[in-house]
């Protein structure tokens, strides 16, 4: 027990850490220049041209946006963990979903925009049409954004459509796991019924609950902050950005190993072994093995190294070796 309460507390610390060294990034570098020189021309001119609307600058202003998006969110998961009185773990799957959707979009942003052939439609696609739906300038049916003719514009990007490297490994068991507990799934039963009645005071998850919040924005940390030729300040600085990275990875791994050797073994929780039999005579409470290979595939995905420039080519006894950008 005093082992869990320790690892608890590190995660915290770490949270912490994340907390303070994102709202640096964001109080410090997230300037908005694409959208800052299309404003400029604007009131200078009175017209936006075309070339300034599909302005490549404009992924480093969505880069900036969903990361300083994240970190609100993250800030607001701090806060949920820090009561006291109740267990909000169930409720931060919710903006943990929240920050890996920001991971998800702009790193497939990140990825293309760059691309000549692909340019002009990745900005319509995250930057345009929302704007547009936002705005009323047009219409949203559906995921389809419906121009002021009546005719589809494009659709309001969904995660799933733009998944890319070593997120494919674990994307639809996670994502799965999170709207579970977001959308009202009777899935979620066992978290909200004790005894003979339901309760909002249960405990569940909560070790599972900091991984889940330390994985999805150290992802979006890596593929925003830890990138050649972002400017992060003075060389110490820059150094204590990339060790930040370099220590959420090492401690993820270490409670990858713990969780999924823990719901490897696992017994049955009480509950859903009575609910398994709702769904007839046999086995079927199957979650703790879904729930470990989910974990055994997030872990594989800790050594991506395409999401930023972070090198993880040298760990032993699960310490990386680290590499800072060259000056």
């Amino acid at each position: 027990m005093k082992q869990n309460i320790d690892t608890i507390k590190i995660c915290h610390n770490m949270l912490n850490k994340m907390i303070l060294r994102a709202k640096e990034f964001c109080d410090e570098f997230c300037v908005p220049d694409g959208l800052g020189e299309i404003l400029t021309v604007y009131s200078e001119t009175g017209i936006i041209p075309e070339k300034k609307l599909y302005n490549r600058a404009l992924s480093y202003d969505y880069d900036y946006f969903a990361f300083t998006k994240s970190t609100k969110s993250l800030i607001a998961i701090k806060h949920l963990l820090n009561n006291k009185s109740y267990f909000f773990n169930e409720d931060c799957f919710m903006l943990i979903r929240s920050i890996f959707e920001c991971h998800i979009m702009s790193r497939y942003v990140r990825e293309h925009i760059d691309i000549e052939s692909e340019t002009q439609t990745v900005i319509k696609k995250f930057i345009v049409n929302p704007l547009a739906v936002t705005f009323n300038f047009f219409t949203l049916q559906g995921t389809s954004v419906i121009d002021d003719s009546g005719n589809k514009a494009g659709t309001i990007p969904m995660p799933h459509s733009f998944i890319i490297g070593d997120d494919k490994l674990y994307y639809s068991d996670f994502y799965s796991f999170l709207c579970q507990y977001t959308h009202c799934s009777f899935g979620a039963l066992s978290c909200y019924i004790d005894k003979e009645l339901f309760t909002y005071i249960k405990e569940n998850f909560s070790l599972l609950t900091l991984l889940f919040t330390l994985f999805v924005f150290t992802k979006i940390y890596e593929g925003v902050i830890t990138v050649n030729g972002e400017e992060l300040g003075c060389i110490k600085n820059e150094k204590k950005f990339y060790n930040l990275a370099y220590d959420s990875l090492e401690l993820q791994i270490e409670l990858f190993d713990n969780l999924i050797c823990f719901y490897s073994n696992k017994q049955k929780d009480k509950i859903n072994i009575v609910l398994e039999k709702y769904l007839g005579c046999g086995l079927y409470d199957d979650i703790d093995s879904k729930i470990v290979k989910m974990l055994v595939n997030m872990k594989k995905s800790l050594y991506d190294t395409e999401i930023g420039n972070l090198n993880k080519s040298t760990i032993k006894n699960g310490k990386f070796r680290r590499f800072y950008p060259a000056r």
